[in-house]
């Protein structure tokens, strides 16, 4: 049993190290978040954040909704 638990560790272990080889020795992380993409961008597709900060600040400059009482008669 506790061979088995040593097997495991070690593999787990070996594994964690081979995935981090690039982390301490290789390039920065791709940036994977969708600003950082100038694809998208050419294409009008942002981040939901940005979407929103843009939407919000069309609204401001937009004539505000007027909001329509219920007929009481129709109820």
């Amino acid at each position: 049993m506790l061979k088995t638990i040593l097997i495991v560790a070690l593999i787990v272990t070996i594994s964690i190290l081979l995935l981090s080889v690039r982390l301490f020795f290789g390039k920065k992380f791709v940036h994977t978040h969708i600003d950082g993409n100038n694809n998208m961008a050419q294409h009008d597709i942002y981040c939901v954040q940005k979407m929103d900060r843009m939407e919000r600040h069309k609204k401001h400059k937009g004539v505000e909704e007027k909001r329509c009482k219920k007929n009481p008669t129709n109820s």
